[in-house]
């Protein structure tokens, strides 16, 4: 997990905390009508219920907090549609912050039974809001087990945490109404939308002792563009098939699924020379995440070696390649693809967005071929 103020963050884990209870001393504030999350054939609308904690509520007027929250979600409703360069958005996107019933809680950040995310689920009308955003201005170190923000969901409810859960921001005011809180919030939207981490897919070079090769994924905010200007903030063709697809959708393990059901079936792997068939070895080496080095390596032994005779081989269950189950939580995200024919080698790397993306092209096979 990122330990900084709020940045690129795979889906947070559920954790269990610290009690924590709901500020019932709150100034009451009228209510507004809203209407539930709708689609208007032009643009979604998506209701965000907002909480703050206690220290932080207190160290300011409601009408601070009320002015630049509204500031800020209009940064983030045009950073999200603004992404969309080449115009491929079916909706255009409104995200409605609730600055006028904020709840404020106490306690405990952090997801879990006990967590601001389950505390304010349980006040708010769950017919109204599908979302929730978590401010944390005093980190106070009560928040054991992590040190960053990110989004995760609850039962098909969008929970977004903004926090600095740093030791050396122990009990003191974080700002977060920054330039780049407001383009990681909506970072954290595209997780919401069921984006995935692109970032984390990242291979570089020194990390990669069998070809000695980069792997970079595409441009977008789910990768290299999550902090860049709103001018050169990108959603990138994979994100904008995702979010297209899924619309105004909101259900538990939304990226999880969605990844699962689009993979193609298959991966048909096929090796020419000069033109025509070739018999060849196909060695797949995987990344793995090291600790040490806070990024992705490729091992030097492979994860699957397929003998081709006549040029082709046929990976008949491609998901079980990527898939240890079907969680998002376990599963492999890249490999290095190795073709040999004679003391010839060539490479080209595969990786589960890859593969998803071609899923939802419609396709159910994805080709894997080389050329000498």
């Amino acid at each position: 997990m990122i330990k900084l103020l709020l940045l690129p963050a795979i889906l947070l884990l559920f954790f269990s905390c610290a009690s924590s209870t709901l500020n019932e001393h709150a100034p009451e504030i009228k209510k507004p009508m809203y209407a539930p999350d709708y689609d208007n054939g032009d643009s979604i609308f998506i209701n965000v219920k907002i909480a703050i904690d206690e220290k932080g509520w207190n160290s300011k007027t409601p009408e601070y907090f009320k002015a630049e929250l509204k500031k800020q979600w209009d940064q983030i409703n045009f950073r999200f549609n603004n992404s969309d360069k080449k115009k491929q958005l079916k909706r255009k996107y409104r995200f409605n912050p609730d600055i006028d019933d904020i709840v404020v809680y106490s306690g405990c950040s952090y997801w879990g039974e006990n967590g601001a995310n389950t505390k304010v689920i349980n006040k708010m009308d769950k017919n109204i809001f599908k979302l929730v955003v978590v401010y944390d201005f005093f980190y106070e170190g009560a928040e054991a087990g992590e040190y960053g923000g990110g989004c995760g969901n609850d039962d098909g409810i969008g929970t977004i945490l903004v926090i600095n859960a740093s030791d050396g921001m122990k009990n003191k005011y974080n700002d977060h109404f920054g330039v780049y809180t407001y383009r990681a919030i909506t970072h954290e939207l595209g997780h919401f939308r069921g984006l995935i981490d692109l970032y984390a897919e990242v291979i570089e070079a020194e990390n990669n002792p069998v070809s000695h090769e980069k792997f970079m994924p595409p441009h977008c905010l789910m990768n290299d563009f999550c902090y860049t200007p709103d001018a050169e903030s990108y959603w990138s063709d994979y994100a904008i098939k995702i979010i297209n697809k899924v619309g105004n959708q909101k259900k538990a393990d939304l990226i999880d699924r969605m990844m699962y059901e689009d993979f193609p079936d298959k991966m048909l792997v096929s090796v020419k020379k000069d033109g025509n068939p070739v018999a060849a070895t196909v060695k797949l080496f995987p990344a793995e995440y090291d600790e040490k080095k806070w990024s992705s390596v490729i091992r030097e032994v492979p994860f699957n070696t397929y003998q081709l005779t006549d040029g082709t081989y046929n990976v008949a269950d491609l998901r079980k390649l990527f898939f240890v189950s079907e969680s998002l939580w376990n599963r492999r995200h890249v490999f290095l693809a190795e073709a040999t024919v004679g003391t010839e080698k060539k490479y080209q790397w595969i990786s589960d967005y890859l593969m998803h993306d071609c899923g939802l092209d419609g396709k159910k096979i994805y080709e894997l071929s080389f050329s000498f």
